[in-house]
């Protein structure tokens, strides 16, 4: 069945969610990292949790946040990625921060695997942890995520797979994936939700289709040679003026320049998968390349952003946390625990105003209360619900939500 995904074992019931499951969440900004994984698990106040899903910025090495956490936390599985310039919370971006959202569940709930640089490795050794899961989470590194979605759906067929990647402050490679034996720059890091466990998911793309559309005529993965068959680094110079002449001209990154335009990829569903618009290859490569493969014979449609980037995309936050509840096995019941997933494109987009949104009164009330772990990420992985297929994607906003 390869990326396709029509749900995984499932047997978590409508009743109110099991006494046992508990959830908390601590961020610290402390200047030592041994003292703020420390007061971030103490302001988590989870006693012998079950699983930890970590994140920090890369103002601070990852592996000393990774051994601080280990041995905050001995025995206990951890999942974590960097995070762009912040973490995210309903009171704001925190700078440089640490945080840790630690979850009690029973033990059958949740297994976990972890490779330095092979999605494939990881998936055969989380299968053998967890035969059956209803769903599963995964953290990579830029480049890498479609592979890991790939390798997920061959050992684990419709199994409905969420994620977001490891990210650093200026695309330089600083980001890494952590376990609590390891961290790399190219790590694997998944975690299976066992059917037992109630989970909504959404990720959203809040844009809408505008009146550009045409065919990348000649691809490779990621990359784009022709569009309507005319060298591809062509038309997009044509198309975003001389913010970009510099790049067409000599190769670089666009993102910033690209971060309100988002291309959408209609699937025969109708769903769209959004992409961004990464580098130009320079004049000699006439090519350019987006954050997640574009198959050829594709149709792009240059999508609008609206209102979103001045408001914080708060609209888009608190419909991806309504989306999720409503969502899965979880059915609108109660959440225990939350992972916020916000796409640095769209960081780049909002700028000053992501607090706004953060903040925003329609969002943060739905959220108050609930130990949620932000982070902004450099590709964001989902379950189309009507094409059932598991995709990479960009430019999106995530929340996921645990019962």
């Amino acid at each position: 069945m390869g990326n396709f995904c029509t749900g995984g074992e499932t047997t978590a019931k409508d009743d109110a969610t099991p006494p046992l499951n508990k959830a908390g969440y601590g961020i610290s900004t402390a200047e030592d990292t041994k003292d703020a994984v420390a007061e971030a698990v103490k302001g988590a106040g989870i006693d012998g949790p079950s699983l930890a899903f970590v994140s920090a910025t890369v103002k601070r090495d990852a592996e000393e946040v990774r051994k601080a956490f280990a041995d905050a936390l001995p025995g206990v599985p951890l999942h974590g990625i960097t995070s762009s310039g912040a973490l995210l919370t309903s009171g704001g971006s925190k700078s440089g921060a640490v945080g840790c959202l630690l979850i009690k569940y029973p033990k059958e709930s949740f297994a976990t695997a972890y490779d330095e640089k092979d999605g494939e490795a990881a998936a055969k050794a989380l299968k053998e942890g967890m035969a059956k899961p209803a769903t599963i989470f995964m953290g990579a590194t830029p480049g890498a995520e479609e592979g890991v979605v790939e390798a997920l759906g061959k050992e684990f067929p419709g199994v409905p797979v969420y994620g977001g990647t490891a990210a650093d402050d200026e695309l330089a490679g600083a980001w890494s994936v952590m376990s609590a034996d390891k961290s790399s720059g190219t790590g694997v890091s998944l975690v299976g939700i066992g059917p037992s466990v109630k989970f909504g998911a959404a990720m959203l793309a809040p844009y809408t289709l505008g009146d550009t559309t045409v065919k990348a005529t000649k691809t490779e993965g990621r990359r784009v040679f022709e569009i309507d068959g005319k060298p591809a680094a062509d038309w997009a110079f044509e198309l975003l003026g001389d913010e970009v002449k510099e790049q067409y001209e000599n190769g670089g990154l666009v993102l910033p320049q690209t971060a309100t335009k988002p291309f959408g990829l209609k699937q025969p569903s109708g769903e769209i998968v959004t992409a961004h618009l990464a580098s130009f290859g320079g004049k000699e490569g006439s090519y350019i390349d987006f954050f997640c493969p574009i198959p050829e014979g594709a149709e792009l449609n240059l999508m609008s952003s609206g209102d979103g980037p001045s408001t914080g995309y708060a609209s888009a936050l608190a419909e991806a946390y309504d989306k999720a509840k409503a969502a899965g096995t979880l059915k609108g019941g109660k959440p225990v625990a939350g992972i916020l997933i916000f796409c640095g494109g769209m960081a780049i987009a909002v700028g000053d105003n992501l607090d706004s949104g953060l903040t925003s009164k329609d969002f943060s009330s739905k959220v108050d209360g609930l130990p949620m772990l932000g982070m902004t990420c450099f590709g964001e992985q989902g379950c189309l619900p009507e094409e059932k297929k598991n995709v990479q994607r960009n430019l999106t906003v995530g929340m996921i939500l645990l019962g």
